[in-house]
């Protein structure tokens, strides 16, 4: 039996706190956050990949990937080319799973065609988009790679990506995992809000620290 997270205090401090802001302002931050998220996510195009090609994990079911996770998967095994190109698959285990996000990724990426194994590298112990991100950080820096990577995503998830990735210095392009109509449909719209509202979440915490000068939550972001 898996012991639970601890409370992570700095969260929940500035998950309030970004309410707070919100209300006070009438909404107006998440609605900026929005305009960014869907301004980012629908302009971004599936399209001149990098020789590493990073793919999120996202929350098995039935400890299997998502119709979203399958099409990261899918458009990660198309853009591959070249003797040089490799696949780092991200996520660890989350929910009720028994396997890790990036080991379901790697089952169905072997079950396509012309998908080499020796190319999938997993990172197997991060849970969110941020620890994710640091974790890459880590990965290239033991390997002294300053190489740009590209971040694979679906789309109402890529200004989230960006955001961060470029708050921790990394070199990197945006790659949809959709088209845009796939993107809107009825089904994924709540997803684009709660986006927004992370969006608005991270840029406030990451104010926060920085005016408090604290070392810990600068460190965690930057």
């Amino acid at each position: 039996m898996r012991t639970p997270a601890p409370i992570d205090r700095d969260e929940i401090g500035t998950f309030a706190l970004t309410c707070l802001v919100g209300i006070a302002a009438l909404g107006l931050p998440f609605l900026f956050a929005l305009a960014r998220v869907l301004m980012v996510g629908l302009r971004t195009k599936t399209e001149d990949p990098t020789d590493l090609i990073v793919v999120f994990g996202k929350r098995l079911v039935d400890d299997g990937p998502d119709r979203d996770y399958r099409a990261r998967l899918e458009t990660a095994a198309r853009l591959t080319t070249g003797p040089s190109g490799r696949i780092l698959i991200l996520g660890g285990r989350t929910g009720g799973a028994r396997i890790t996000e990036a080991e379901a990724g790697k089952q169905l990426l072997c079950d396509i065609p012309g998908c080499d194994e020796r190319r999938i590298v997993l990172e197997q112990t991060s849970r969110d988009t941020l620890t994710n991100l640091r974790n890459v950080r880590e990965l290239l820096a033991e390997n002294a790679s300053r190489e740009p990577m590209t971040l694979i995503s679906n789309r109402y998830h890529l200004a989230r990506v960006g955001q961060m990735a470029t708050s921790l210095g990394l070199r990197y392009r945006l790659c949809a995992a959709e088209d845009v109509a796939t993107a809107l449909r009825p089904s994924s719209l709540h997803r684009w809000l709660i986006e927004g509202f992370y969006v608005a979440w991270f840029a406030t915490g990451k104010a926060w620290a920085r005016l408090t000068r604290n070392r810990r939550m600068v460190a965690r972001v930057t």
